[in-house]
């Protein structure tokens, strides 16, 4: 089945020859199908995003860290956030991606907290539905995906538009709330602190690559903090750290716009050597070598 996607300006894209950056508000579907520069290559959304999976499993990293989207779980994506997918060719899913200048545009303004929520936290990334949920979800951004193709000239079509869209949104926040009154977040301290790393790690990896300066922002011993973040997500803190450099480096790599020596100057390396030596032992590739090989991973399914 040859996927298509539907947005806010009523233009077809054939998504299995381009996927055009997000314009306002899109619908697209997924039937046994990923497009192929999406596959074990690191990427950065550009948007806000929500995927339901229909069938099969969804194996995806989330700023590096994996986990499984199965049948009926709800998942939602946030910009600037860094993902991997490992394809399954049995995988369905449907995803409704929008800008935070079409909720701007719209009149739809979450508060800091509502946003937070709904697509930052841990607790919160992902949760599975029940079959009556599913199903009048499903309904609903199918609705929204019909009401998408109404001619530009329709009476009232953004009004429409927005309508279905809002309502959407705003179950997807009773939802999560309800999950939160129903399974009250217990504190993890070993989940707690590795999500301080994480969130340190995020910040300064560029400047700061060695374990001991985290451990010291965090008032611990680095070997602790290995021992806790490997406990919590099969790796070592140094591990992690050489993860975000080498996904940050594939993302500046696959721009054609930058050079090496630039890729390397933009992760704080102290020369293009340095960096082709490190990059070449965490993959086995020279930087020149994975560019040549990778010449539209710059594109993104979120």
């Amino acid at each position: 089945m040859q996927q298509q996607l539907l947005n806010n300006n009523d233009q077809v894209v054939n998504i299995d020859k381009k996927f055009p950056p997000l314009e306002d508000l899109e619908v697209s579907y997924f039937e046994n199908y990923i497009p192929d520069f999406c596959h074990n290559q690191p990427f950065r959304a550009s948007s806000y995003a929500f995927i339901l999976i229909i069938k099969g499993k969804l194996n995806i990293k989330t700023n590096f860290l994996p986990e499984t989207l199965k049948e009926r779980d709800i998942h939602f994506v946030f910009p600037d956030s860094i993902y991997e997918i490992t394809n399954d060719p049995n995988i369905s899913f449907i995803k409704v991606g929008f800008s935070k200048a079409y909720l701007k545009k719209q009149g739809i303004f979450l508060s800091s907290a509502q946003s937070y929520r709904l697509f930052m936290t841990q607790s919160i990334n992902k949760f599975s539905l029940t079959k009556e949920e599913y199903t009048d979800l499903y309904h609903d951004i199918i609705s929204l995906q019909k009401k998408l193709k109404l001619q530009a000239d329709i009476p009232h079509r953004n009004e429409i538009i927005r309508n279905s869209f809002t309502e959407i949104v705003y179950d997807l926040i009773l939802l999560s709330n309800k999950r939160q009154v129903l399974e009250p977040a217990k504190r993890d301290s070993k989940l707690e602190l590795t999500t301080n790393f994480l969130n340190l790690l995020s910040e300064h990896f560029k400047e700061e690559k060695r374990v001991i300066y985290y451990a010291n922002k965090l008032c611990i011993t680095p070997r602790h903090l290995s021992q806790v973040v490997k406990q919590v997500t099969e790796k070592t803190a140094g591990e992690l750290i050489d993860d975000i450099v080498i996904g940050e480096a594939k993302i500046l790599l696959n721009n054609p716009l930058l050079n090496i020596s630039e890729v390397a100057l933009a992760l704080k390396f102290s020369n293009s050597s340095f960096f082709g030596k490190f990059f070449k032992k965490q993959t086995g590739l020279s930087p020149s070598d994975y560019k040549q090989k990778n010449p539209i991973a710059q594109h993104t399914i979120f």
